[in-house]
């Protein structure tokens, strides 16, 4: 007769896998603008649904069941699931779930969201565990907003602060000698760039405590920004014409036609641009030649001007920022200076001023800065030589 030992088990271990699970923007935007100056939604989703899809993707240990998995059932919820699933969605005039052309358990929005009201959409998503023959349910949800746009959260801001100094010495200039300076505005709807199309720009500078338009002669060779006759969002101007110059913008939005000027002064934002030469800069003077004057005062003699700026001197190239012109006096009581030169350099022949030998000389220069650059005009009117306008630089 046999005889049988008692039963043992064979554990069978599956190793547990992760994955991860969404819902997916299939098309459409859950996030909607309500424009409360033409009472729509944009996108409006009666004519643009949003459309989503859940999805789960797996990871398996055992490489059973790896990768996105097919999706075996879907519930879709308008806010967390209730018990009494009365906030189940079912197809009808605001959704659609599985609609004709649309992934199976998909849920098509066709729901403008109240700004006020954002709504989540929650889903119940279900796959097969394949290794285990179950079936899986996992929620998720998604959130559909609106934001505003509204003339009231509109706002202006330049791309330059509220005030600033150019240095002359800095600037490098463009075609025809010109300092260009460019000042961009953008008009915002909270913090969303209004586009071009809807966006309407004016520019102005300060005259004696007064906004105005610009001129049509300034327009014509230091201003530039309209296009048609119509201002853009970019102010262009050749600093060399300004001293110290305050310049605003004005906005509106619209949609259709432009206005012709703003309704209000609302939207606006000013910038003020002072050109100025440093202050720290110095003159120094060295003698290149007669260090040696003979007792008739006509040995030659030759004196180089420098300027000193930011632990250098300043270059040749920018001598037309300065008037240098040199004096030389005897120190004999009642000799006034006489100017003996200008320039950089000067060169001289003491005798030729009529100096005492038996007193000392002395010379210097004197040194005037830019201050801004002038049209010439001849009663008027501006003087041109050919096209190009004729202008001067002033120093002070």
């Amino acid at each position: 007769m046999a005889i049988q030992s008692q039963p043992k088990d064979i554990p069978v271990y599956i190793d547990p896998y992760s994955f991860m699970a969404d819902i997916q923007v299939l098309s459409g935007n859950p996030v909607q603008n309500y424009n409360k100056d033409t009472n729509t939604y944009e996108p409006d989703r009666a004519l643009i649904p949003c459309v989503f899809m859940p999805y789960v993707s797996v990871s398996d240990p055992e490489g059973v069941m790896n990768g996105i998995r097919d999706i075996t059932g879907a519930e879709w919820y308008e806010g967390a699931p209730k018990a009494d699933g009365s906030n189940r969605i079912v197809s009808g005039t605001d959704y659609q779930v599985s609609a004709a052309g649309k992934p199976q358990y998909s849920l098509t929005v066709k729901k403008n969201i109240d700004y006020n009201s954002p709504v989540e959409i929650h889903c119940i998503l279900s796959f097969t565990d394949t290794r285990r023959n179950k079936q899986v349910n996992v929620e998720r949800s998604i959130v559909l907003r609106t934001t505003i746009f509204d003339g009231k959260n509109y706002s202006l801001k330049l791309d330059k602060p509220a005030s600033y100094t150019i240095n002359p010495l800095a600037v490098t200039p463009a075609a025809e000698g010109k300092w260009i300076e460019e000042i961009t505005a953008q008009l915002y709807s909270g913090s969303t760039p209004v586009p071009d199309a809807n966006a309407a720009y004016w520019w102005e500078v300060l005259d004696k405590g007064v906004w105005r338009e610009f001129y049509e002669t300034e327009l014509a060779f230091c201003v530039d920004g309209k296009n048609g006759g119509i201002w853009g969002k970019k102010l262009t101007i050749d600093a060399r014409f300004m001293r110290y110059e305050s310049f605003r913008c004005r906005a509106a939005y619209y949609n259709g036609v432009r206005p012709p000027s703003p309704s209000d002064d609302s939207l606006q934002c000013v910038t003020s641009i002072k050109v100025e030469m440093p202050k720290t800069l110095g003159v120094a003077i060295v003698q290149s030649k007669g260090f040696k004057v003979s007792a008739t005062l006509a040995t030659p003699v030759s004196f180089t001007c420098y300027i000193p700026y930011n632990k250098g001197y300043v270059g040749v190239e920018k001598d037309h920022l300065f008037a240098i012109t040199w004096f030389v006096r005897s120190l004999k009581p009642g000799n006034q200076p006489i100017q003996a030169g200008s320039g950089r350099n000067c060169d001289f022949v003491p005798s030729s001023f009529g100096f005492d030998p038996n007193y000392p000389m002395q010379v210097y220069a004197e040194v005037k800065l830019y201050a801004e650059t002038a049209a010439v005009m001849s009663g008027d009117s501006y003087v041109y030589s050919g096209d190009n306008l004729i202008v001067q630089p002033l120093y002070e």
